[in-house]
């Protein structure tokens, strides 16, 4: 927003429909008998935009934070600073709003219901966009992660490594889409269990699978058992595992882990 800008009129608020609105007009200009060419006034379109943009400046200087850096301003540049971001001059806006006040009231009554729509949807997005990242972040808690095939980028199979202090339970939750014409044979999720201080060269302790099915739905699974060791293990799996040898390219699924946890037995 710009810093400086020449003396204007004094802005009003008015209250439309239980909406509060910052409208740019100074009630002492208006005279009922003004006759206002349409080239003196600001398209209907580009009206509700800058009043929409207008009433979402006056909310964001509402907050403390960005209050403070203009507080030293006049609040009403700012609005004049909408205006012309929209490329017409506050004598113009003036214009505008005196023709609508003066000859078309109705008309403006029906733009308020404009901009209150627009702000709505504004809203609305927000609000999803607020719930995806939501469940973005929550999904990040859980260990979240998701994997798509083929991805020619990946240098080995996903999975996950738990560590085992003593004896537990360990419970998997995800959802898996095996398509049809993925060539893959017997898809199914392998794990084991292998002493902490030799995992890769340890003997294996190899654990139940979990097969999928192929028939390109998405099915959760629920992967959850024992483990008796008491002393330090690693649990580790390969979510998309299976019998024959197929290339990257050739693979035509999605795993999606939803929770991964291990709870330790008390003794």
């Amino acid at each position: 927003m710009k810093k400086t800008t020449p003396g204007i009129c004094k802005f009003e608020k008015k209250v439309v429909s239980a909406f509060i609105l910052i409208i740019l007009m100074a009630s002492s200009c208006i005279n009922p008998k003004d006759k206002r060419r349409h080239e003196d006034l600001i398209p209907e379109k580009d009206f509700v935009s800058i009043l929409s943009d207008i009433y979402i400046a006056n909310g964001l200087l509402s907050l403390p934070n960005i209050r403070r850096n203009f507080a030293e301003r006049d609040s009403v540049l700012n609005y004049i600073d909408v205006i012309e971001s929209h490329g017409y001059s506050y004598e113009k806006m003036n214009n505008t709003m005196n023709y609508y006040f003066v000859s078309k009231p109705k008309k403006l009554i029906r733009i308020y219901d404009q901009i209150t729509g627009t702000l709505s949807e504004r809203e609305a997005a927000m609000q999803r966009d607020i719930i995806r990242l939501g469940i973005e972040a929550s999904r990040k808690e859980t260990r979240y992660n998701y994997y798509q095939f083929p991805d020619p980028s990946r240098k080995e199979n996903p999975g996950t490594t738990v560590n085992v202090s003593s004896r537990g339970t360990y419970t998997l939750t995800l959802f898996v889409t095996i398509h049809p014409d993925d060539p893959s044979f017997n898809p199914h999720l392998s794990a084991w269990l292998v002493d902490a201080d030799s995992v890769e060269t340890g003997r294996k302790k190899w654990l139940p699978v979990l097969k999928y099915i192929k028939d390109g739905h998405p099915h959760q699974y629920f992967y959850s058992g024992r483990v008796e060791e008491k002393r330090p293990m690693i649990m580790k799996t390969i979510l998309y595992d299976y019998d024959n040898n197929i290339e990257e390219w050739e693979r035509n699924a999605t795993i999606e882990i939803l929770s991964s946890s291990f709870n330790v037995i008390q003794e």
